[in-house]
């Protein structure tokens, strides 16, 4: 067989040529596609520098300034400005409508550059493999960098409507001897419920010089409230919030109801049924009250799952009623639903053993709302609370409130609780928790030995460390024990005793005397980790 005859010399050539033209033309593709991806990859890494290399200076130069002045500006402010001044800033409405309008303003311009890059690319150049590619990588590197800002602008938007929505504009208040005092109410305007009835009256005060707080609680079956000398209020009842009718219609926690059914007593900016508890708190206490802030007790569970739970050590099983379910003793990690059970079921216990569990609850909430579970839990947080939470506080004071309450995180909370034996709340003595109340806000309470009597009759001091709500809340049942089932929020009725309060010996009602060595942080009810 004869050997295959081989190319003529010009068929040779032009073949040579067509394959070095196809190598070029690979090789030339690669270059592009190796350019496209170079310019958009740059794009991210510094905005601008993309415009910079294809000739469009003027364009990269501004990009590249406003970059750079932004990284620059933002490492300046983390090095330089306090944690507590950025939180501060944190809740003034024009400069989170300001880092909206900027972080979706960086959102689109980074968007935009990284689009301009694929652009100065020549797409048209590529194959058709090449350009799907760059078109993903193009939209998902544009997603990629515009996401973190979208997301801060989202978090700024919650923020302010937040802000706006729960604290009007007024006047703020000035600190008295040095302490800011908020009250604290519970409250339940539910189905079947006459007006609104703060379910739990806490005082918290504030040294604003060290963040160091003091908590009051007082029964909300409390008789005969004062009112402060010279108020409306005061002159309509000289000798304490009583009338004739049904008592249970002149307790602390009927205030706010008769403040909204006699607007006339109560003129102030927090409207007539806050007023009126905020008075007889103060009138009571003997000390002025600055804010309120009320939480519907619904909505405290919503808030309490917002931030994750609460961790809370069980000292003692508790029914929670639903269904003869009950809470064990020892470390329990509660959601909202079972955290609102625990802090109001009255079953088997009193209404006083509730208030240091109500305590115990709020102790455990500040510990667990650090900043880093704030703003994991930001947004779903912020929805609760819009809804939930009443407050005068205005929202020229909320920077210095913020500061506030971070020097007071992390302190030892003393607390003080005004519950049978201290007082009978049918027949309180006012000069008493006036007198107790200045002790405590002036550090004149031992919390070591805030379990002994505190005076011949055996009249156990209701003070105590709020890690495990000190004090004895093992007095008498004030009104009649009720489980309920169901809804959490739905355990309270309109029950409030108004009877007298019962006769205690120095043993207590148990017959166990108070042992002075044993620690208050160590509650009856619980504590917190």
């Amino acid at each position: 067989m004869g050997t295959p005859a081989r190319p003529s010399g010009p068929r040779r050539a032009a073949t040579q040529r067509r394959t070095t033209a196809a190598l070029r033309a690979e090789r030339a593709e690669a270059r592009r596609f190796r350019r496209s991806l170079t310019l958009v990859g740059l794009s991210v890494v510094a905005p601008g520098s993309a415009q910079f290399i294809a000739g469009h200076r003027k364009t990269g130069k501004i990009a590249l300034a406003v970059a750079g002045g932004l990284v620059t500006l933002a490492a300046l402010i983390a090095w330089l400005v306090p944690m507590q001044d950025l939180a501060g800033l944190a809740v003034k409405p024009w400069l989170l409508t300001g880092f909206k309008i900027i972080a979706f303003g960086m959102a689109i311009a980074w968007a935009a550059l990284i689009v301009d890059a694929w652009r100065l690319g020549h797409p048209p150049g590529l194959n058709q493999k090449h350009r799907l590619i760059m078109v993903g990588a193009t939209i998902a590197l544009a997603g990629l960098v515009s996401t973190p800002f979208v997301v801060a602008a989202r978090y700024a938007t919650a923020a302010h409507d937040a802000v706006v929505e729960m604290f009007p504009s007024g006047e703020v208040a000035a600190a008295s001897d040095g302490r800011l005092n908020i009250l604290l109410l519970g409250v339940d305007a539910g189905d079947g419920r006459v007006g609104v009835r703060p379910d739990s009256i806490n005082l918290v005060s504030v040294d604003v010089r060290t963040g160091e707080p003091s908590m009051i609680s007082l029964p909300r079956n409390l008789e005969k409230a004062r009112f402060p000398p010279g108020s409306p209020a005061d002159d309509e009842f000289p000798r304490g919030f009583d009338g004739d009718g049904d008592r249970s219609d002149y307790l602390l926690n009927a205030t706010w109801t008769y403040g909204e059914e006699h607007p006339e007593l109560f003129d102030g900016a927090s409207g007539p049924g806050p007023t009126a508890v905020k008075q007889a708190v103060e009138g009571t206490l003997g000390i002025p009250v600055h804010y309120y802030v009320a939480v519907d007790l619904d909505g405290f569970r919503d808030i309490i799952d917002a931030i994750g739970g609460v961790t809370l050590r069980v000292n003692e099983e508790l029914p929670i009623g639903d269904k003869g379910r009950v809470l064990e003793p020892g470390l329990q990690e509660l959601d909202g639903y079972h955290a609102l059970w625990y802090a109001r079921s009255r079953e088997g216990s009193s209404d006083y053993d509730r208030m240091a569990r109500q305590r115990c609850v709020i102790g455990a909430l500040m510990r667990e709302a650090d900043p880093p579970t704030l703003l994991a839990n930001f947004l779903d947080l912020a929805e609760a609370s819009k809804s939930m939470i009443t407050t005068d506080i205005p929202r020229e004071d909320l920077s210095n409130l913020v500061d506030l309450a971070l020097k007071a995180k992390d302190a030892e909370i003393t607390a003080l609780q005004f519950v049978p034996p201290l007082i009978a709340p049918a027949d309180p003595d006012f000069d008493l928790i006036a007198e107790r109340t200045s002790d405590l806000l002036n550090g004149d309470i031992d919390v070591a030995s805030a379990a002994q009597p505190a005076d011949d009759s055996g009249a156990a001091d209701g003070s105590g460390a709020a890690d495990g709500s000190g004090g004895d809340g093992s007095g008498g049942d004030a009104e009649d024990d009720a489980s309920g089932e169901g809804d959490p929020a739905a355990d309270d009725g309109d029950d409030d005793s108004v009877g007298e309060a019962p006769a205690y010996d120095e043993a207590g009602e148990d017959g166990d005397a108070p042992n002075a060595s044993e620690p208050v942080e160590v509650s009856s009810a619980c504590s917190y980790e």
